[in-house]
């Protein structure tokens, strides 16, 4: 039994059996978001339960902007082209309109992330950040995110959770690379190499760990090497494979990246090395790309798209109830075997 001088607005939304958003609605009277029968439901439950709005409460929804700033701290001016944050911002955007907000994104160069405007203004209810760059940087660049008062969520930084206003939502990389690596094990791979790009991200740190742990386990038997590209294009990653088999040729590449990987499946073929009967090949991502590599890639699957809507429920839960339901959210990721091993 609701006691009807404590009802909330989420006992109201229970006892009509609607959204907190269609409550509020209705409360406010905006017309054209619900039916008369909704309408009327919502109303009894008001009636029944004696609700009575927090009028501070209501004054600070009221002064609420209705946006959420995404900060992409990345060098590369071309950062919505990334298959990966183009996923978590699809997912945080198509969340973000159900509830009736709006979603404002900004790139800025990682040494530059204190002068983004959506940071210095701060003019929006919530944020969500990604970042690139050295390690120390990032922690930095999470500082000034903290600083700013508001609901804050990080991508992929698993050490910055103690910040009381910021939640991380992350998948699991290293798991992910460390099924990847001991699958290139059972196919005898005993030479490996980790391709990865100059710009150093989380995501792909946590890549390169988790496949080391898997291939440490075996001992001097296995070696695994890392070739580092200048960027992640088509045409960086070829040179750098092409240089690298001037002195040696290994038995298994692992991309940082799907796209990454395609490249060095086109310079393999280049030098007249076929994959997989010369060369095994991986990736990480799973995302469009890899559906058009022949042979089909085998690759670790992100769930890009679900953490990017998960981070749009998890700030609009601090929005409306003042707490994080979680404040750290860890995906799993999958590993598909595929031709290229």
């Amino acid at each position: 039994m609701v006691n009807k001088t404590t009802a909330t607005l989420r006992d109201v939304a229970n006892a009509a059996g609607v959204s907190l958003m269609t409550v509020t609605n209705v409360i406010k009277k905006r017309k054209g978001s619900f039916s008369k029968q909704t309408e009327q439901r919502v109303l009894n439950a008001v009636a029944s339960l004696g609700y009575r709005p927090n009028i501070s409460a209501q004054n600070l929804r009221d002064s609420l902007t209705r946006s959420v700033g995404f900060i992409i701290s990345d060098s590369n001016t071309n950062f919505l082209g990334d298959p990966f944050i183009s996923q978590l911002v699809s997912g945080l955007s198509n969340y973000l309109s159900s509830v009736d907000y709006s979603l404002d994104i900004q790139g800025v160069a990682p040494e530059n992330f204190e002068n983004a405007n959506l940071v210095k203004k701060a003019g929006s209810d919530a944020f969500c950040a990604i970042l690139s760059g050295p390690r120390h940087l990032r922690n930095a660049n999470i500082r000034c995110l903290s600083e700013i008062g508001k609901p804050v969520v990080v991508f992929q930084e698993a050490d910055s959770k103690h910040f009381p206003n910021i939640a991380i939502i992350r998948e699991d990389d290293q798991s992910g690379a460390y099924a990847l690596g001991q699958h290139l094990l059972s196919q005898k791979a005993k030479r490996i190499v980790f391709v990865k790009p100059l710009v150093e991200w989380s995501t792909i740190e946590q890549r390169e760990l988790g496949l080391r742990a898997s291939l440490d386990r075996i001992g001097s038997d296995v070696s695994l090497d890392t070739i580092i590209c200048d960027s992640e294009s088509f045409s960086d990653v070829k040179e750098a494979i092409r240089s690298y088999f001037v002195a040696s040729k290994p038995d298994a590449i692992v991309a940082a990246t799907d796209a990454m990987g395609v490249a060095a499946m086109r310079m393999c073929e280049e030098l007249g090395f076929e994959v997989p009967d010369d060369i095994k090949l991986a990736g990480f991502n799973g995302f469009e790309a890899w559906q058009y590599t022949t042979p089909l890639m085998t690759t670790v699957v992100s769930p890009a798209f679900d953490m990017g809507r998960a981070a749009g429920e998890t700030v609009f839960k601090k929005l409306t109830d003042g707490k994080f339901k979680r404040k750290d959210i860890v995906f799993s990721t999958q590993l598909r075997i595929s031709d290229s091993t």
